[in-house]
């Protein structure tokens, strides 16, 4: 099985996906992937077993119109897209905010995502000779004091 995907522009979405609920087609999934140039964000439906594509071509950072006035479920999709693209979808009727997924960088998909700080913690065994090294200077020092 291998369904075709339909290319529509940002402006097409909202009405080709209210064709599809009008034709008794369900949401399954949106995904975003990496394009040469931009990103592909795919809708994909279902209607009894057939399964139907639509993907826009999106330019990083581009405002993309929300499809949960047509299907409330997609709320979902569009805040997991936003937290990990940077998607900003217009009218989507429960936002987030950034919060949906917990990321060490924002939008960690991007194709020039930010590296994570790193953080160097020293093996157990190194600090416990720093500390066995410390002990007798600390135990001079209180000698000293006196």
């Amino acid at each position: 099985m291998n369904p075709e995907i339909e290319m529509k522009s940002v402006s097409e979405l909202v009405s080709a996906v209210e064709e599809l609920k009008n034709d008794g087609c369900r949401l399954v999934v949106m995904t975003c992937s990496p394009a040469p140039d931009a990103y592909d964000i795919t809708y994909s439906f279902d209607k009894e077993g057939s399964i139907r594509h639509i993907r826009i071509n999106a330019e990083e950072g581009a405002e993309i119109p929300s499809i949960t006035g047509v299907y409330p479920g997609a709320f979902v999709y569009e805040n997991e897209i936003y937290d990990l693209y940077g998607f900003t979808f217009k009218g989507l009727s429960i936002d987030f905010g950034g919060t949906f997924i917990r990321t060490s960088v924002p939008y960690p998909f991007r194709k020039q995502a930010a590296e994570p700080k790193v953080t160097k913690v020293p093996k157990a065994a190194k600090a416990e000779d720093e500390a066995k090294d410390a002990a007798p200077q600390a135990a001079a020092a209180k000698e000293a004091e006196k």
